[in-house]
């Protein structure tokens, strides 16, 4: 279910617990669907050929995109997963494939192994991100480490990247979100409902 219209927004940490709370509401089976139905749209609607699109290993929760990173993978495309160095710096991406060899990274999370040959190190054009929440801005709502929002500014300053925000519809909020000064928004973002674009 999506938040009421009339929702008061408080401040982030609130705005986190609601939205998480809401997350973890969606069944593990309609989860899957849902999360089906996103992968169909992210790889029928984005053109990715040429590209180096990095996606991140779900957790709490978050959309599985995984298979959007096999299927990919599997037509010649570079992937990335995206692996934190240090607290406050942005991030940093090693190419992933089917085959390459992981590791533990910060948090316990999954990442490409940086002893495996393949796992060299790039920079994405594309980044497909998991939120907490986001509004019909494009902003959004991460965990709190601003890991997404240091990375982006600087890709951004660096070049061109594309931010595809990937969640359910019941983590859009109808009303505008806080941010910061250095919060970052998205281009799009792809439900199981909608392509929303900002």
């Amino acid at each position: 279910m999506e938040a009421q219209e009339k929702m008061p927004i408080e401040d982030k940490k609130e705005i986190r617990e609601k939205f998480l709370k809401l997350r973890h509401e969606i069944s593990p089976v309609v989860e899957q669907h849902y999360a089906a139905e996103i992968a169909s749209k992210v790889l029928n609607n984005f053109d990715f050929e040429g590209k180096v699109v990095a996606g991140y290993w779900p957790i709490r929760g978050e959309v599985d995109i995984r298979p959007v990173l096999m299927h990919l993978d599997n037509i010649g495309q570079t992937c990335a997963l995206p692996l934190v160095v240090e607290d406050n710096e942005p991030l940093i991406f090693r190419k992933w494939t089917n085959k390459v060899a992981m590791a533990k990274g910060k948090y316990d999370i999954p990442v490409p192994d940086k002893n495996d040959p393949v796992a060299e190190i790039v920079t994405p054009d594309v980044i497909l991100v998991p939120f907490v929440a986001y509004d019909r801005r494009g902003n959004r709502i991460g965990y709190g480490g601003g890991y997404y929002d240091r990375t982006v500014k600087a890709l951004r300053e660096a070049g061109t990247v594309e931010v595809i925000g990937v969640g359910f519809n019941a983590q859009k909020s109808s009303a505008i979100l806080p941010m910061d000064e250095h919060d970052i928004a998205m281009e799009c973002v792809v439900t199981e409902r909608m392509i929303d674009r900002f």
